[in-house]
């Protein structure tokens, strides 16, 4: 991210007054206020864990070695139950929030159908259900949103997946958990029900360009004063225009 993001972790630059990983601790407090929470804490954890109380916090001192699958592998206790594997550089409308994190399906992948590159991480839908989750492949349905809900079953899938990878020696830091998602559907057979969040707002923040696009998404819209203005030889009313400031 360079200068973009002041040296702070993604997780703590701030659209509309609000820190993305308070964002997101908020919104998932608003769907569940008893939820258990971990958060897995790498680049600068010591400016993370003082904002994050209440959650069970997880910290990866090889944040820099391991990616995004030695951070999950660490975390891999939190398996042992159903989860929602949220990605903290994420974006989300309150009303996405809501209808993810209450969303029916005990499995589910979020993806966007309206937006395609095929250099992103995508995912492939038949039937309301996933079918192919990578990158680099034709006749993906559109771009995945971060968010992967797990039963307590693929949960453990996901998690038992990953441990035999990384127990083999298969830790590149660019590594991304397609194996894993793999494994649950096609070794296991768990169906992986499919969000589209079309027609929602929400960002990711990979590049610096999507900082400011995410300020201008979800900054409140600009306010107009009025003013009254009287016309001439009518004292009775008055008439309101916009006005500009």
């Amino acid at each position: 991210m360079g200068d973009a993001a002041a040296g702070a972790p993604k997780c703590l630059i701030e659209v509309s007054g609000e820190t993305l990983i308070a964002r997101l601790l908020r919104q998932i407090r608003a769907s569940d206020p008893g939820a258990d929470i971990h958060v897995i804490v790498g680049f600068r954890s010591d400016a993370v864990v003082p904002l994050i109380a209440g959650c069970r916090i997880i910290v990866n001192p090889f944040f820099d070695r391991t990616g995004i699958n030695g951070s999950i592998w660490l975390a891999r206790e939190s398996f042992e139950q159903p989860v929602t594997l949220i990605h903290a550089d994420l974006l989300l409308g309150d009303d996405l929030a809501r209808e993810l994190f209450t969303a029916a399906p005990e499995t589910l992948m979020a993806y966007d159908s309206s937006l395609r590159n095929d250099a992103e991480v995508n995912v492939a839908v038949d039937d309301g259900k996933v079918i192919r989750f990578d990158e680099n492949f034709p006749g993906y349905t559109g771009l995945y949103a971060g968010v992967l809900k797990l039963s307590l079953r693929a949960a453990r899938a996901f998690a038992d997946t990953l441990d035999r990878r990384i127990v083999q020696g298969f830790s590149d830091p660019r590594d991304y958990y397609f194996f894993a998602v793999r494994a649950i559907i096609d070794e296991y057979g768990i169906r992986i029900d499919a969000f589209d969040c079309v027609g929602y707002a929400w960002q990711e923040i990979d590049r610096a360009e999507h900082i400011g696009a995410a300020r201008a998404r979800f900054s409140p819209a600009p306010s107009f004063p009025f003013r009254t203005r009287t016309p001439p030889a009518r004292a009775a009313y008055g008439r309101v225009r916009r006005g500009r400031p």
